[in-house]
């Protein structure tokens, strides 16, 4: 049950990045132009940050939950 809402939740995340990161290169490019939407590695970097903040959580719960 615990390891299907992982699941679920690992989905969600992902959902939510993706989302993040496309909306944010739309707007970027509607406001200042088209060519500002290379600062795409700029969002890609903070998605990959969200990615690894939640990976980390994750390891810790598993741990405390060991206890």
């Amino acid at each position: 049950m615990r390891e299907m809402r992982r699941q679920g939740e690992r989905k969600f995340l992902w959902m939510v990045v993706m989302t993040l990161v496309v909306l944010g290169l739309v707007l970027i490019g509607l406001v200042y132009g088209w060519t500002a939407v290379l600062t795409a590695p700029c969002l890609l970097g903070r998605a990959g940050t969200l990615w690894l903040l939640f990976y980390l959580l994750e390891k810790l719960q598993k741990r405390l939950e060991e206890r």
